[in-house]
């Protein structure tokens, strides 16, 4: 059973007994905690041989709150009772259990991957129109059309270049009989839509909870209020909305939610932050919403009442250097910590991979690589080891992938990835000798010790004990194509969810000089910047801190 006991108000939201509940619950404040044990009241109210259905939005979400079930129900409980799935999982599993009824050629069907639509419009002929052209496919399929409405949705438009490909492009996936990420919603959507196929899942699903609402398309709601009518909840935050360029409509959303939610009830304790990274986070987030703000619900509890910081650096290779000294010294003092680098985008941290790539003396975990990540090195370890010693990494590949649940499209991604990083190793001949040379880290941690290098949306749900927030530039944060309205308002955003990661310590960054094509040049800060609130503005503070008599710090929280 899980070792945390809730306060008042998770226990309010918890075992509340309305059927329909809308919960805004602010990073920190216990969320996949609360859903638990929402879970757990829900399970009282199942007719015979029904299940709760749990929706997330990653596989890291689902991951976590499947370890949370586990530690709430116990293992037999939870695997017997509730089934966790993220949203592309649910509708993976709607097509290929219905997928005929709507006329789909179940036998040859290809299911997507993240690079599948790239390689679409690459061989469509590329150019600057793809962008444009992956948009346009995007905004008709959030609707139930069938694929001859998707073509005539198509041909209504103008004939710009966009449009062209666009209309390329899907003639491809059709003729090819292959789905795109899109496809499998609007397909899900159609099927349950269909009265028949719908009272399935409802008989089935006596509960859906739903976490972080904010995120949801109104397609992706639909699939979730069709897929159970008799009890629903939903948690999340509308502050941590950062998804509307794929398709998220967070306002439309809540506003269907509270038709049959009514008014939300609110969690205002932070368990996840110190006091001082609190501070650092309310600066921030009464930016987006002045009303807005959390208090650490155990302040005694943080050595030092954490840590807080704002560096100034010269370049970002002084910047990359400085963080790997202090990586190191946290590590020194806590070899249990985590350390979140966290970046806006990819490019603004080049130079602080380049500077962990060789390290040795601690954990480094690139989250952009499949092959560092610990549950999909876990099951190719495994799935590995009972093969013959002389298995190809091709026969491991499809060994591991058979091994992986049919719906679970993510998952088969990351396999797939981390075995063409596999297949790049000249001097591994054979899968044993190949899986000799991955990391080992701990599968059944989330979030390990050691350093995590990420993004902005990748790390979205996660906490770290430490983190570093790097770039607080123009042009990074807020980045060039969003520096106004609706745009500039989610940068804000995700500026906050970057910063609300962290646990004891979170130091914010930004250099001086920027690196150019062919020479540095002065770089702006920030807009946000001379707004954020933070307790030291010198690395050696940062150090001082570090070197103090603290004891451990705390468990990490729900």
């Amino acid at each position: 059973m899980s070792e945390f006991s809730l306060s008042d108000e998770q226990r309010t939201a918890a075992a509340s007994t309305k059927a329909h509940l809308l919960i805004i619950a602010p990073p920190g404040c216990g969320k996949t905690e609360v859903l638990a044990h929402r879970v757990a009241h829900q399970i009282g109210f199942l007719e015979q041989n029904q299940r709760v259905l749990a929706l997330t939005f990653t596989k890291r979400a689902r991951s976590n709150l499947e370890e949370r079930l586990r530690s709430v129900l116990g293992h037999a409980r939870a695997r017997r009772q509730i089934v966790v799935r993220n949203l592309h999982g649910f509708a993976t599993q709607v097509v290929l259990a219905h997928g005929s009824t709507i006329g789909l050629e179940m036998k040859e069907l290809e299911l997507p991957k993240t690079s599948t639509m790239r390689r679409a419009m690459e061989t469509a002929g590329g150019g600057p129109a793809m962008y444009d052209a992956e948009q346009i496919l995007s905004e008709i399929k959030r609707g139930p059309l069938s694929d001859a409405e998707v073509l005539a949705a198509i041909q209504q438009r103008d004939p710009a270049p966009e449009v062209v490909l666009a209309e390329k492009v899907e003639r491809s996936r059709q003729e090819s009989n292959q789905l795109h990420y899109d496809d499998l919603l609007r397909h899900a959507q159609r099927l349950l839509r269909i009265p028949a196929v719908a009272r399935l899942y409802q008989a089935h699903f006596g509960a859906v909870l739903v976490d972080e609402f904010q995120d949801l398309s109104m397609q992706q709601l639909d699939l979730a209020l069709l897929s159970c009518t008799s009890r629903r909840t939903f948690a999340g935050d509308p502050l941590q909305g950062i998804y509307s360029w794929a398709g998220a409509a967070a306002d439309e959303v809540e506003a269907e939610i509270k038709t049959t939610c009514g008014e939300p009830i609110r969690l205002h304790e932070s368990y996840r932050s110190s006091p001082k990274v609190l501070e650092t986070v309310n600066s921030v987030s009464k930016l987006v919403d002045p009303d807005s703000y959390l208090v650490s619900a155990r302040p005694e509890r943080w050595p030092g009442r954490g840590c807080s910081a704002a560096l100034v650096l010269q370049d970002r290779a002084a910047e990359a250097e400085l963080l790997r000294r202090l990586a190191g010294s946290i590590l020194d003092r806590m070899p249990e910590a985590s350390i979140g680098i966290i970046a806006r985008a990819g490019w603004r941290r080049e130079s602080i991979d380049a500077a962990f790539v060789e390290e040795k003396s601690f954990p480094v975990r690139r989250w952009d690589l499949a092959i560092d990540d610990p549950g999909i090195v876990a099951l190719i370890q495994s799935t590995v080891a009972t093969l013959a010693h002389g298995a190809s990494i091709m026969d491991a590949r499809q060994a591991v992938l058979d091994a992986v649940d049919p719906a679970d499209v993510d998952a088969r991604e990351l396999v797939d990835n981390a075995f063409d990083a596999l297949e790049r190793q000249r001097d591994a001949v054979t899968a044993k000798a190949a899986v000799k040379s991955i990391r080992a880290s701990d599968h059944k941690q989330t979030i390990g010790p050691g350093v995590h290098l990420l993004n902005a949306h990748t790390g979205k749900g996660q906490q770290f004990d430490w983190v570093f927030v790097i770039g607080l530039e123009e042009g990074h944060l807020p980045g060039k194509r969003n520096s106004r309205g609706d745009a500039l308002a989610e940068e804000q955003r995700v500026l906050l969810v970057m910063l609300s990661r962290a646990r004891h310590g979170l130091v914010v960054t930004r250099t001086r000089m920027a690196d150019g094509t062919y020479e540095p040049y002065p770089a702006t800060q920030s807009r946000w910047w001379p707004r954020i609130r933070a307790q030291y503005s010198l690395a050696e503070e940062i150090e001082a801190h570090l070197e103090a008599d603290l004891p451990a710090l705390p468990t990490s929280p729900p």
